[in-house]
């Protein structure tokens, strides 16, 4: 009984240390597959969040100003012909 739960008891030992080993690799090949994403992404000239929504605030500003305008615009125009047609 004796040999049979040593045997067991090493078995254990074993399948522990190959867990271990396992769960080792894993972590260093998720380090690994991390940087090299990370290198990647920095080669690609990729815009970081903040300046994208900063920029994005921006473009959207000049676009309801650009809007604004193009209404003051027609309305001068309008008045414009209005005037006109009121001289003939």
């Amino acid at each position: 009984m004796n040999k049979k739960t040593k045997i067991i008891s090493e078995f254990a030992r074993i399948a522990t240390d190959a867990f271990g080993t396992v769960s080792g690799v894993r972590k260093e090949i998720e380090t690994i597959v991390k940087i090299k994403i990370e290198k990647i992404i920095s080669k690609s000239n990729l815009v970081k969040r903040e300046e994208f929504e900063t920029l994005k605030l921006r473009v959207d500003k000049i676009s309801k100003k650009n809007q604004e305008l193009e209404r003051f615009l027609k309305t001068l125009k309008s008045k414009k012909t209005k005037k006109k047609s009121q001289k003939k």
